[in-house]
């Protein structure tokens, strides 16, 4: 006979190690030693099983219990109990000072010496994302326990199943394991509530709403990281330069932006240009630092601009509680005056935050703010990295937070969170799609070959399959954003409690993953052609009517192609482990609809691919980040711009690397790949966005860092 160790070695059986543990019990209870009837009779059950049974180390202990309930030696077997639990716990302890120990001596960085949820946000290693770190594996326990208890609650035929599917990796919650406390994934907020009375319902200390610019750069900094504690992910601001122009009224006056070079001040000697300067660069830097409370993550922080139009369809009817209305001229004054303010501080400090958003609206044919497109495509041709979000009525806004929100009847209810609606997601969960059209395939008792050659006429099985796995899906969606009414009606959600968001308007999203690696296993190409089209619709309309059908006022569902920057690498590592058909010429799976290793899709091909064809149907998570080599001129950004138009592509990055040199001396910066710094000649390190956010390749985890070196990035446009 042999057991498996907890660690997974077997080892041949020794009832020695049995003996052992008992006579420590006995001991424990008064005895000299164990009595010799109890090591035979036990010896004699052990016995029974055969020669080449593999017990568990759990079942062995499980039978030494019931041996020792059946003989009547309660005493003995509480305290034999008393004796596992206190080595379960010195294991637990052990291994976690081993996870310490190897954190601390390894050259690997923090991403890739996390165990789970890994993230490039994370500059170095210390010992407060250690801190993040060493307590993931139980809050995972605490979180699937909390889950399963709801579940028996509300859907107790999925209740078992649930962890089935986790550990089955054929779903996956993302950030599971970062708090144990139920907590909102994402959230786009109101900055109402700090206009009206400060900080206070967040942080309890009684402050007082800001009365001047510099209180307001100051509490909406505290406000990024008190928000961003309580939730897994981002957190959008949409309002923000509308509430920046209202305190620039408070200290300059309604006509600021026509004296911006006169003095705000004489000591020291500042003009009202120079103070905002200032301020831009208070929060920026502010929202740039770590925080403690997220392993030592800065605050994931979204801010949007809006072309006139946009604006107006938003704001027009909007008043501050002093009945005062924020001015377009002014906020678009502030939104172009920052974008080349940031522009140029990243040639001094490459920085992460605040990821932002450019809104665009178009009559179907051009944008019909001509300065704003026309503005759009200088900043790119400046070099400026931002999302542009294009849509032909003011009924959706993209933050690249998660979602993209319908506006019914002008109510405003999207992301960004303006005007009084807050949203965001709930709770993210991912189908692993290649795992799940293998398993589909295996359950069907079909080969791959035979799949490739049938799939068109077996889709119509394989859409039913997926529908029997998103019905359970929805009933572990809506068991957490009970979990998440159960916190706020306690009172624990600071943000709903002080009007930031509405739990109602969270979406419980379901994500996907491996749709590249499923159409490739069906035999499809990954590029713009009709039966890619057709798979890729064929997920993405199955989810869309099955969210419709299950949405109710209180649980609302959306879909989206997920980042997935550490999970595409453990789907497809997982995938790989356990036999499934993975892509060998990858280490990871694909984020986008085209693939970004491939030197063979155009530039024109990926706005194709992220148009309207494949991503109508999603909901958010379909930004197309353009990988090029050099930056463009500002016409060749606008005649892109009129091609994403044409092709319905709403939401798009140019991505173009930036070099930082590694000379502390030197720091030179410039916005190309270059790995010689062209002023001191000493190494450079490259940035660029590792998924939605721009961070140096050097701080990806081991496989982004991979993936991030066989990127295509184009040298023409075609």
């Amino acid at each position: 006979m042999n057991v498996i160790k907890r660690n997974g070695e077997i080892q041949p059986f020794d009832f020695s190690k049995i003996e052992v543990a008992v006579e420590s019990a006995f001991k424990a209870c008064g005895y000299e030693k164990t009595p010799i009837s109890f090591i035979e009779g036990l010896k004699h059950f052990i016995d029974m099983f055969d020669d080449d049974y593999t017990f568990k180390v759990e079942k062995l202990q499980d039978i030494v219990e019931t041996q020792l309930m059946y003989e009547k030696y309660y005493t003995v077997a509480k305290a034999y109990i008393l004796y596992r639990e206190k080595h379960k716990d010195l294991r637990f302890i052990k291994e976690r000072v081993d996870y310490m120990d190897t954190y601390a001596k390894s050259d690997a960085n923090a991403a890739t010496s996390s165990e789970t949820d890994a993230n490039a946000n994370v500059a170095i290693k210390n010992v407060a994302n250690l801190d993040g770190e060493v307590y993931k594996t139980l809050n995972r326990q605490i979180q699937r326990y909390r889950m399963k208890k709801k579940l028996k609650e509300l859907s107790p035929e999925v209740a078992d199943q649930y962890e089935k599917d986790l550990l089955s990796h054929i779903i996956y919650v993302h950030d599971e394991a970062s708090s144990p406390a139920v907590k909102n994934y994402c959230e786009a907020v109101s900055l109402y509530p700090l206009v009206q009375e400060g900080t206070h319902g967040m942080d309890g200390l009684g402050a007082t709403a800001p009365k001047n610019l510099s209180s307001f750069c100051g509490q909406f900094c505290n406000l990024a990281f008190l928000l961003s504690a309580q939730c897994k992910g981002a957190v959008a601001f949409g309002e923000f330069f509308n509430v920046f122009d209202y305190y620039c009224v408070k200290d300059f006056g309604e006509d600021y932006i026509n004296k911006i070079d006169e003095l705000a001040s004489l000591y020291p000697k500042r003009t009202i240009g120079d103070t905002i300067h200032q301020s831009f660069q208070q929060i920026v830097y502010g929202i740039n630092q770590p925080a403690g409370n997220r392993s030592y993550q800065s605050p994931f922080t979204n801010i949007s601009y809006y072309d006139s139009n946009y604006w107006h369809a938003l704001f027009d009817d909007f008043y501050f509680p002093d009945g005062s209305k924020p001015s377009w001229e002014r906020v678009s004054y502030l939104q172009k005056d920052f974008m080349r303010w940031f522009n140029q501080e990243r040639t001094k400090t490459l920085l992460t935050f605040p990821v932002e958003t450019m809104a665009l609206l178009s009559n179907g044919n051009d944008i019909i703010d001509k300065e704003y497109k026309d503005f759009t495509a200088q900043m790119y041709s400046e070099g400026h990295s931002f999302f542009t979000y294009i849509s032909d009525n003011p009924n959706g806004l993209a933050s690249c937070c998660r979602l993209r929100n319908e506006i019914q009847e002008n109510v405003f209810t999207f992301t960004n969170g303006l005007t009084g609606v807050q949203t965001g997601s709930a709770n993210v969960i991912t189908l692993n799609l290649n795992r799940i059209i293998q398993n589909w395939a295996k359950d069907r008792e079909m080969d791959r070959e035979y799949v490739k050659e049938h799939f068109k006429d077996l889709s119509a099985d394989f859409k039913q399959y997926l529908v029997d796995i998103l019905e359970r899906v929805y009933k572990y969606h809506i068991a957490y954003k009970t979990l998440l009414y159960d916190t706020e009606k306690a009172g624990m959600l600071n943000a709903s409690k002080a009007n930031y968001i509405k739990m109602n308007k969270l979406y419980s999203t379901i994500g996907e993953n491996g749709i590249n690696e499923a159409a490739e296993f069906i035999g499809l190409t990954c590029n713009y052609n009709k039966p890619y089209m057709e798979f890729c619709r064929l997920v993405t309309g199955t989810i869309s009517e099955q969210n419709k059908a299950h949405s109710t006022k209180l649980f609302q569902f959306n879909q989206e192609f997920v980042p997935a920057e550490g999970l595409s690498s453990k789907n497809y590592n997982w995938d790989k482990e356990d036999g499934y058909w993975v892509p060998e010429n990858r280490v990871l799976y694909n984020s986008y609809f085209y693939l970004a290793d491939d030197p063979e899709t155009s530039v024109l091909d990926k706005f194709r691919l992220h148009g309207r064809e494949f991503t109508e149907l999603l909901d958010g998570g379909v930004g197309l980040h353009c990988n090029l080599e050099e930056h463009l001129t500002k016409f060749q950004y606008l005649k892109l711009i009129d091609f994403a138009i044409a092709q319905g592509t709403s939401y798009f990055t140019f991505n173009i690397p930036n070099s930082e040199c590694t000379d502390p001396n030197c720091h030179h910066i410039v916005k190309q790949p270059l790995d010689v710094c062209p002023k001191c000649g000493a190494p450079m390190r490259q940035w660029t966005r590792v998924i939605g956010f721009l961070r140096p390749i050097d701080d990806f985890d081991h496989y982004r860092h991979i993936e991030a070196k066989h990127r295509y990035y184009a040298k023409e446009v075609k």
